[in-house]
């Protein structure tokens, strides 16, 4: 029973992640422990009666479907820890020839020792990545035939680690015969090849040599770790050499290029430089975009409308990573509020704590006063000014309001957008082109001027 019970729970908790977001799925159902089938019920033991009463709220519905597809039963029963004990004495009573109460833990055989989560499809292509993409996915399709080695190298969190991963799990689904891949980080490369040393016999050293040196594939990751470490730059050098010469692929990233890794013997140096190296740069706006987009797809992550475009802007000084776990956390924090959908009032909450404030503006000058001053200069309705009329008497007049917007109350181009429905392109555009005709155009900088003089003069 406990074989079977674990078995049908692994398959259960695979479907409940195709329908159930990963904060979902880490705060309330992997925590879940199945213990037993009683009555056409499965049992499970939550972790806090907070938990228990998500379950039936919230998860309830969702699992009596799935759990009616791998145990055909139609319902569950949630205990808490302090109600397991008992639970199992009165089951012991009630089956005294059963012993199948026990804590199911979860068992998986990993086939793939790639990160399925990393792949070519899950990265986001933008301007300051697509040459490195390019270059990886020609690697991976194939392999030691064209950009050997491949060096990636760029700040932390900006996916040279999401790349080797990608190439590995394209590698893995694609191989067509028995190709032997190998990811390691430096850490563990040296780890390795210290502990091969301290075991004092050529065994130990024979299986480290077999496990990278017979490598048709070598992935590792941040190689700058090597420097300072002369005996792991020897073995790697010899290593790199064996792969090399038998035309093996190999591909590096660092946090750095190989001319600004300290203390690199020469040689590898060389090495290195003697294939492709690449960086990854920071993301740009539109990247920024794509990828907050594509997170919130791939997590099934529901925000309101117009959050997208304001986190994009608001967190360019953080890397891929962190903007992923600010995602998280908005989530989160809306999950444990009880909502299904995270706020702008979210937002803000996490970004406060993060040292993210909302920008600052002038209380006295609001949009609305911005608006209902530019209608009167121009003579124009606020209806036709944030609608969808696009003749020359009306456009201008709107893009001078985005720009006063944006210059006197640093509201964001995302939430500017929304005010005038339009995409965040459009507002860039608009913010851009006043910004440009007040410099070289007399009559729009004096109408500028007036503007911004009357609605600091009705403050």
């Amino acid at each position: 029973m406990q074989n079977y019970i674990e078995r049908q729970w692994a398959l259960c908790l695979e479907d409940f992640s195709k329908y159930i977001t990963s904060v979902g799925m880490d705060l309330w159902i992997n925590p879940l422990q199945p213990i037993t089938i009683e009555n056409d019920k499965l049992v499970l033991v939550a972790p806090s009666e907070m938990a228990r009463t998500q379950i039936y709220n919230v998860y309830l519905k969702r699992m009596k479907e799935v759990l009616k597809t791998h145990f055909n039963l139609e319902d569950i029963t949630v205990l808490i820890p302090e109600e397991k004990d008992d639970y199992i004495a009165q089951f012991s009573e009630r089956h005294p020839n059963e012993n199948n109460v026990n804590m199911v833990t979860k068992t998986a055989t990993v086939k793939n020792p790639f990160n399925p989560r990393y792949t070519f499809d899950n990265f986001v292509i933008g301007t300051t990545n697509q040459v490195i993409y390019a270059a990886a996915r020609a690697v991976a399709e194939s392999p030691a035939v064209r950009f050997n080695p491949l060096f990636i190298y760029g700040g932390v969190g900006l996916g040279k680690t999401h790349l080797l991963h990608a190439i590995g799990n394209y590698i893995w689904e694609h191989k067509t015969s028995n190709i032997n891949i190998v990811y390691v980080t430096c850490e563990q490369f040296t780890n390795a090849f210290v502990e091969a040393i301290r075991e004092r016999h050529e065994k130990g050293m024979d299986a480290f040599h077999k496990l990278y040196r017979q490598a048709d594939v070598l992935l590792i990751d941040d190689i700058q770790f090597i420097s300072n470490k002369k005996s792991v730059q020897e073995e790697f050098f010899n290593t790199f050499n064996d792969l090399y010469q038998a035309g093996k692929q190999i591909i590096i990233s660092s946090d750095r290029p190989p001319k600004d890794i300290a203390t690199l013997e020469e040689r590898l140096r060389s090495r290195f430089a003697s294939g492709f190296i690449q960086d990854i740069q920071p993301p740009d706006f539109e990247t920024r975009l794509l990828i907050i987009q594509k997170k919130i797809e791939l997590e099934r992550f529901e925000f309101e409308k117009g959050m997208d475009y304001e986190l994009a802007e608001r967190l360019s000084a953080l890397n891929i990573r962190e903007m992923e776990a600010i995602l998280r956390k908005i989530y989160f924090l809306a999950n444990l509020h009880g909502k299904t959908v995270a706020t702008h009032e979210d937002m803000e909450e996490v970004l406060e704590k993060e040292g993210e404030p909302a920008p600052a503006s002038n209380s006295k000058i609001t949009k609305e006063k911005i608006i209902a001053t530019v209608c009167k200069y121009f003579t124009i309705d606020q209806k036709d000014l944030t609608g969808r009329k696009r003749n020359k008497e009306i456009v201008e007049p709107r893009q001078i309001c985005i720009y006063l917007m944006w210059s006197l109350l640093a509201i964001p181009l995302a939430t500017i957008g929304q005010i005038f429905g339009r995409d965040h392109t459009t507002i860039i555009h608009a913010r851009d082109k006043i910004m440009e005709m007040t410099k070289s155009n007399k009559q729009m900088k004096k109408t500028v001027n007036e503007l911004i003089s009357e609605l600091k003069n009705g403050e």
